[in-house]
């Protein structure tokens, strides 16, 4: 059975008041651009509440006010434990005054989630890592709060994130990385990537610019746009920047419609048409996840 036809599962987001889990909410989950942000906050209710994020149920749980962290966590049945694929504990990497009180809290959820949801993913976002740019010493600092936080034989997953930049939409990649079948066929796969996501129409073309393989609407304006891009080997190597596999590279085609290109091999690169102005970020994230997934089928 695939990830598709699966139940889905929920991701779990937690932390404590000020370590940033509403400015995360609004980048991520409710795709706010940060410079907005200022004019946006008061007006965020990070509470028990459910999101949808590429096809995933997220649960945001409220730090502070009338449901803190204390009263989720006193509770070792909470139905919020069952069915959970990935616990998002955020720490503010400048708050080492606090940090004693984050892994007390940290240690508690884990606990209830190995209890509850025995498979799910622990990650642990150090936050605000931009505010430590001009400060001394900072990988020993960083060194030493990881080793705070993982203890021997745990298996916790660490991203330093930023509202800032890209950091907190590829640590989310990582949470939501979605897996299929190896038996699923290219073709297959690209019908049901379609499913739910910014796209429109999906492809895989040679670096000669001949189609490969491809789902959904393509017009012809993307075939054109497609084999310019494709000319050249150089050209995708300039582009696309192969030798950083997260790297997108995004073509606005018209006023409400994107393209995205990325390589996948050394002969080949995927091509995604959005269906309207996306989110751009989850657009960023859907194009890396489907891309790793062609790498290992097209190899």
């Amino acid at each position: 059975m695939s990830i598709y036809e699966e139940e889905q599962k929920k991701i779990l987001i937690a932390g404590l008041p000020g370590a940033g889990l509403r400015t995360i909410k609004a980048v991520v989950v409710d795709n706010t651009p940060p410079t907005e942000l200022k004019a946006v906050m008061e007006k965020l209710d990070v509470g028990n509440t459910m999101r949808d994020l590429l096809q995933r149920k997220v649960l945001v749980v409220r730090c502070g006010g009338e449901y803190s962290i204390q009263d989720i966590v006193a509770s070792d049945n909470d139905p919020i434990y069952k069915d959970v694929e990935a616990l998002v504990f955020v720490l503010d990497i400048n708050e080492q005054s606090k940090f004693s009180m984050a892994k007390f809290w940290f240690d508690a959820l884990v606990k209830h989630l190995q209890k509850f949801s025995s498979e799910a993913r622990i990650y642990l976002l150090l936050n605000k890592i931009d505010k430590m740019a001009e400060q001394e010493n900072i990988s020993d600092y960083i060194r030493a709060t990881k080793n705070l936080f993982i203890d021997e034989g745990s298996d916790v997953i660490i991203h330093e994130t930023s509202i800032y930049d890209a950091s907190t939409f590829y640590a989310f990649k990582d949470v939501l990385m979605k897996e299929v079948d190896d038996q699923i066929s290219v073709k297959q796969f690209l019908k049901r990537s379609l499913r739910g996501s910014s796209f429109l129409g999906l492809a895989v073309y040679s670096k000669d610019g001949l189609p490969i393989y491809d789902a959904g609407e393509l017009p012809q304006i993307v075939e054109i746009a497609a084999n310019v891009m494709l000319g050249s080997v150089s050209r995708i190597s300039d582009e696309l920047e192969q030798d950083d596999e997260i790297s997108s590279t995004i073509l606005q085609m018209k006023k409400k419609s994107f393209m995205v290109f990325k390589a996948v091999n050394e002969n080949c690169v995927f091509i995604g048409l959005s269906k309207r102005r996306p989110r751009l970020g989850q657009m960023l994230i859907e194009t890396d996840q489907i891309v790793k997934v062609l790498q290992r089928a097209v190899d």
